[in-house]
């Protein structure tokens, strides 16, 4: 006996849509969202009206990153049903990924309207809320050299103050002992975060500076390509005793489906203080395993100016963030270089602190 072929998806929808309908949210709730879009699709093109299926399927668009989609599918939803809390929901994420915080607060606001006890809105507000105005940052590392050569040191302390209206202004010292010679680096930044994107400018130097710059200008920013994917681009101008060291990295940036895992990489671009361009390149991978855990690891290749010398350096490096309460961080990491004349190793520790 010759066994019949299987009937075609969109027949097994004709016969019984509700099927196919279960299956779907089933394969969403499962983890599988891309399995469940052409089956929802599919179901939709029988039952248009089916607002539950519509909100499953601008779900399982917004799970795969799929952001417009699922926007355009979520609004359809609240002018079918306007009282639909899980869609104004969705939409609050929608937003949030895309980082324009303003319009997730908004509805936000709409779905705590329509639903106030509920602990997902309640949560998902408290996510949305304003950080607090002031970040201070505080860290210090100390670094071994192979070769018998002295340690380095290094202790920076920064103030952020958020300006409102997306700008903030940073103003940090830094402190480095390199080689029994100790530099006083000064800088300030100002920056404005849009939800497109964003964009610094900042200016430091070290007074009678001997490995850090005696003055340099930096400038850069960010510009959303797609959901999940950002152009960076990173400019610089410093003047060294030795001569002045320019450098233009551009770079991408991208967050995989999930929001668990961003990948960032750039290409570094130098003229050293010789005039001679240098090239190479840095990537960092970034973990979040859980809401106050995250791992990053990296590794570059590129050239490097400090001790009045722009050099090739190899490195790794691995680290960790801890948010030990709602307004403190910690943070560690692992340093190691492999340069033309010695070798280093650095571990660093930081504390951030909003109030």
């Amino acid at each position: 006996m010759i066994d019949a072929p299987p009937e075609p998806v969109a027949a097994v929808v004709q016969a019984d849509p509700q099927r196919m309908y279960e299956s779907a949210v089933a394969d969403r709730l499962a983890g599988r969202p891309g399995d469940a879009v052409p089956k929802l699709e599919q179901v939709l093109a029988i039952r248009s009206d089916d607002v539950d299926a519509r909100l499953n399927l601008g779900l399982a668009l917004l799970a795969i990153g799929r952001l417009g989609e699922a926007e355009v599918e979520l609004l359809a939803v609240t002018r079918q049903a306007p009282d639909y809390t899980d869609a104004w929901i969705a939409l609050t994420r929608v937003d949030q990924r895309r980082g324009d915080l303003e319009a997730a607060r908004r509805r936000a606001a709409e779905a705590a309207r329509l639903a106030p006890e509920s602990a997902e809105v309640r949560s998902l507000q408290a996510s949305l809320a304003p950080p607090p105005p002031w970040r201070v940052d505080i860290a210090v590392a100390r670094s071994r050299l192979s070769g018998g050569l002295p340690d380095w040191t290094e202790a920076s302390v920064s103030a952020s103050r958020r300006l409102g209206d997306g700008w903030s202004a940073t103003a940090a010292v830094e402190v480095t002992d390199r080689f029994d010679n100790t530099d006083v680096y000064f800088a300030g930044r100002l920056d404005r975060r849009v939800a497109g994107g964003g964009a610094y400018v900042g200016l430091g130097g070290a007074p009678d500076a001997d490995h850090r710059p005696e003055i340099a200008v930096v400038a850069g920013g960010e510009a959303r390509l797609t959901d999940r994917i950002a152009a960076t681009l990173d400019a610089s101008v410093a003047r060294y005793p030795t001569g002045t060291v320019t450098g233009l990295h551009p770079g991408l940036r991208a967050s995989l489906p999930g929001d668990r895992i961003e990948l960032s990489a750039r290409w570094v671009n130098v003229r050293d203080e010789t005039g001679i361009h240098r090239s190479g390149y840095a990537v960092l991978g970034r973990w979040r395993a859980t809401d106050r855990v995250a791992f990053r690891a990296g590794h570059a290749d590129a050239p490097e100016s400090s001790d009045g010398a722009t050099v090739d350096v190899q490195a790794w490096n691995l680290g960790a963030e801890v948010t030990l309460t709602g307004c403190l961080m910690l943070r560690v990491g692992l340093l190691s270089e492999d340069r033309a004349a010695y070798d280093r190793n650095e571990l660093s520790l930081a504390l951030r602190w909003r109030f």
